[in-house]
């Protein structure tokens, strides 16, 4: 689940900072608070190429000032007006600022209109651009899909292995009812298949063991051991078993 949901994270960061690209929008990360709280610290500013003459007065634009061409300003239009040449020309506002823009922009310095702001998403996007946050925003989900991996391949294991004792035990307690009817045989059978369902199932090489007579009871129990090794009672077993052959001897 966390890995999906950071996959989710990752694919909407994705998504967040190429779409608008791809619909000839461009994406900004806000960070002024000069436009509280209509756009805060930290948003993304989503903004459409807007042609001059449908521009408005309370639209929101993006503009790089004259004076500082690499900057990328985000303010209210609340004046449009022309120039001596004719040409439009527009003043702003940041909605916290108490006073309008000293200078007025130029048409063509304008980017767009605001389209839609995504609350808080600026810094994500703009990690997420950086080399180390693409290697971090793959890296986290890779290492929960491992995880997540091996965990369900240890659920599968632990499944399996509660599967073959399942059916061991139940081929155990039938082998007993045989064995308490005088069916020997039938009993060593079921008994061995148990012991081939789970070697590790100590009552079925007991039990095995009981229905043999003495040089194959401790072989039994010998080969018990190899597969228990640090089974105790099988080991009592053998010693109780072995000293039994040593006395009627």
């Amino acid at each position: 689940m966390a890995a999906a949901i950071s996959l989710l994270l990752l694919i909407g960061l994705v998504l967040a900072g190429t779409a608008p690209g791809l619909l000839g929008f461009e994406s900004f990360v806000v960070y002024s608070g000069s436009m509280e709280p209509a756009i805060g610290v930290g948003d993304l500013a989503v903004v459409a190429p807007t042609r001059t003459e449908d521009m408005r007065v309370g639209d929101i634009i993006t503009y790089r000032p004259a004076q500082q061409p690499s900057l990328l300003v985000t303010h209210r239009l609340v004046g449009i007006g022309l120039d001596d040449a004719g040409r439009f020309s527009f003043q702003t506002k940041g909605d916290a600022n108490n006073v309008v823009d000293q200078v007025t922009v130029a048409s063509e310095a304008v980017v767009g209109r605001v389209a839609y702001r995504i609350p808080k998403l600026g810094y994500l996007v703009d990690f997420a651009k950086r080399p180390e946050g693409r290697i971090l925003l793959i890296a986290i989900p890779g290492v929960l899909l491992a995880v997540d991996y091996l965990l369900a391949a240890r659920r599968r294991r632990l499944r399996g292995v509660r599967h073959a004792r399942t059916e061991a035990e139940e081929l155990l307690a039938r082998g007993r009812i045989a064995l308490n009817n005088g069916a020997t045989n039938a009993a060593l059978a079921l008994f061995d298949e148990a012991i081939a369902s789970d070697p590790r199932l100590e009552e079925a090489w007991l039990l095995k063991a009981d229905c043999l007579d003495e040089p194959e009871s401790l072989a039994c129990l010998r080969a018990a051991l190899t597969v228990n090794p640090r089974s105790s009672e099988l080991q009592n077993a053998l010693d109780r078993a072995t000293t039994l052959a040593g006395t009627s001897g």
